[in-house]
């Protein structure tokens, strides 16, 4: 065996106490869904889709929070971080500027037509081609975002156990899918508090544990400073640089604009709000949520930074790719402390869980109301409903676990779920935005 195997091997210990508090996240998670799916017991289509439209504002932004902030930003944003410095942290101007661009324009015009497929707008502003056009893009947009939500948090489940990818993925995806089918909206909101608590302290575990072990935060800001990674805004026009202030401004509102404001995935839970007010409280606390969330994920780039300035582990090859090197980290620096490592990778695959819900959730309601009721001659019975409704939870996810072979081949997660987004949700914006600030087209063809 090698120096980087015996080292890897040292480093691999995930002790029984750490699989304890990993389990029981995930038998958490099934108790709610056992909660919602026997106990409050969704009565109709509109309670397991929309939680009757009168859910609570605090559950639901966290929900929101914990969607959005998949494994793919807890891992790839400190990676980015490390490698390429904090600009683009500055992204956070887009996130401020897209809530109130999503508070003034889009909210109002969903939330007032109180309908439950976002495309169903696109019907009554257009024509039924551009709904199922909207229900198709969404549909891809899923299908192949799924299996790097799922296979994020696999790696680095990997990397402190050195059990296979397309070992745990399955059990996840199987563990998700029972909750998520089982209690539906209601059971997907609150398994996402949970998660997101777990996310923020997973987090401020690792940032505390790993500046008390190099001298404090102060180290880390000075070797980042050193280093050139803590930079003003970037004010270059030319857009062909990697991130500048305009990409990041402009850009970014455009791009979460695009991903919060006319998805399925965010807007079915804004419409489980009972009225537009407390939608706008929602979307308040989710924007200062992921803000501290992204702060969070890029200190603790800078403190990795900090930690292996000398030794960088892909060059020794200690991590085996990118994304491996906030798990590494976290082994490093809590390895020595049973139970902290296992409550970060549950905080990582709690993101993954969330994302995943949710989007297994949107899925039901966009299959059910754009690709199976505009096309039955008759009413669909209560029964026929909720089978449909759980099939698709179950169908979607097996095939994303399927496909996350396919994943594991395609490069770093974060700029390959923003390239996927921007593909699918580029259009859809468009089509939405013109039909929210253009009322003179329609969607008839001269």
């Amino acid at each position: 065996m090698s120096d980087i195997d015996n080292i890897l091997t040292s480093l691999q210990r995930f002790s029984w106490l750490d699989y304890v508090v990993f389990i029981a996240m995930f038998v958490m998670c099934i108790l709610i869904g056992i909660y919602f799916g026997f106990m409050k017991k969704s009565l109709s289509e509109s309670d397991y889709l929309m939680g009757g439209r009168n859910m609570l504002v605090l559950p639901i932004a966290l929900s929101l929070v914990a969607s959005f902030v998949s494994g793919i930003t807890l891992l790839g944003l400190p990676t980015e971080v490390y490698s390429y410095g904090i600009q683009y942290t500055y992204v956070a101007l887009g996130v401020l500027a897209m809530g109130v661009v999503m508070g003034v324009f889009y909210l109002p015009v969903f939330h007032n037509l109180s309908i439950t497929s976002t495309y169903e707008y696109l019907e009554s502003r257009f024509d039924r081609r551009s709904r199922m056009f909207g229900s198709v893009m969404f549909t891809i947009m899923n299908i192949g975002y799924l299996p790097i939500v799922i296979y994020v948090p696999a790696l680095a489940f990997n990397q402190v156990t050195g059990v296979a990818v397309h070992t745990i993925t399955p059990i996840v995806c199987i563990i998700c899918v029972f909750y998520t089918s089982l209690g539906g909206i209601k059971a997907v909101v609150w398994t996402d508090v949970v998660q997101t608590i777990s996310m923020i302290g997973a987090l401020v575990l690792v940032a505390v544990k790993g500046s008390l072990d190099i001298g404090g935060a102060g180290v880390v800001i000075k070797e980042a400073w050193n280093s050139g990674r803590i930079e003003a805004p970037d004010l270059d026009l030319n857009p062909t640089v990697r991130h500048t202030l305009w990409s990041q401004l402009i850009g970014g509102v455009v791009y979460w604009t695009q991903t919060n404001a006319v998805s399925q995935n965010m807007i079915q839970r804004y419409l489980s709000l009972p009225t537009l007010k407390s939608a706008r409280h929602a979307l308040c606390i989710f924007c200062g949520g992921v803000l501290l969330l992204m702060s969070l994920c890029a200190y603790n780039g800078l403190l990795i930074y900090a930690t292996y300035k000398d030794c960088d582990p892909l060059t020794t090859k200690l991590a085996k790719a990118r994304d491996q090197l906030l798990p590494l980290f976290v082994m490093d620096t809590l390895g020595e402390l049973p139970g902290l490592t296992g409550l970060f990778i549950a905080g990582v695959f709690s993101a993954a869980l969330s994302s995943l819900s949710t989007c297994l959730n949107s899925m039901s309601a966009v299959v059910l109301e754009d690709f199976v009721k505009p096309f039955v001659k008759k009413p669909l019975s209560e029964k026929a409903i909720n089978w449909i409704m759980r099939l698709v939870v179950v169908g979607v996810g097996a095939l994303c676990v399927a496909l996350v072979y396919v994943v594991e081949h395609m490069g770093t997660v974060l700029q390959l779920t923003m390239s996927l987004e921007a593909i699918t949700n580029g259009p859809l914006f468009g089509i939405f935005t013109i039909g929210i600030f253009m009322p003179w087209i329609n969607g008839n063809v001269s």
